[in-house]
């Protein structure tokens, strides 16, 4: 069967809604695909909305598309994923990340980005690293001068 001949063909960008969401780190993306997830923001899409979503650190990415909503809930089918952590560039070596020091932790702050922390006493020693593996050799260093290494 063909398809008719007055079918209309609309330019996508007049037709759908692209959306883009950012969610908290400790979402993951099974987290993000069950519907009443979604309570706090169904009434800002609708059905064949395409929702890209990804967290604060950009570990992940998904593109959905809004099947249904209802009263509190959404239901999205996957278009595409990706998880930034188990994909490397072909050309790109792997680079072994070291362990964070003993009394030093690395996590990621929206407003500073990658940080290292000491534990006791509390305080921030560098900031606005651009990944956990910069932060992690940021905190062995600082570990070592600290040592008088």
């Amino acid at each position: 069967m063909k398809i008719p001949a007055q079918t209309a063909l609309n330019p996508a960008d007049y037709s759908r809604t692209l959306r883009r969401m950012k969610v908290p780190n400790d979402m993951t993306p099974e987290d993000v695909c069950v519907p009443g997830n979604w309570a706090n923001v169904f009434s800002k899409v609708s059905v064949d909305d395409e929702v890209i979503v990804w967290p604060e650190d950009r570990s992940w990415r998904l593109h959905l598309l809004v099947l249904e909503i209802g009263v509190g809930w959404v239901k999205t089918t996957l278009i595409h994923a990706i998880e930034f952590d188990r994909v490397a560039a072909p050309q790109v070596a792997q680079v072994e990340t070291p362990d964070v020091p003993a009394g030093y932790k690395v996590n990621h702050a929206p407003k500073t980005g990658w940080r290292v922390l000491t534990e006791d006493p509390a305080m921030e020693v560098s900031r606005d690293h651009k990944s956990r593996h910069e932060a992690t050799l940021a905190a062995v260093a600082h570990a070592a001068r600290a040592l008088g290494q």
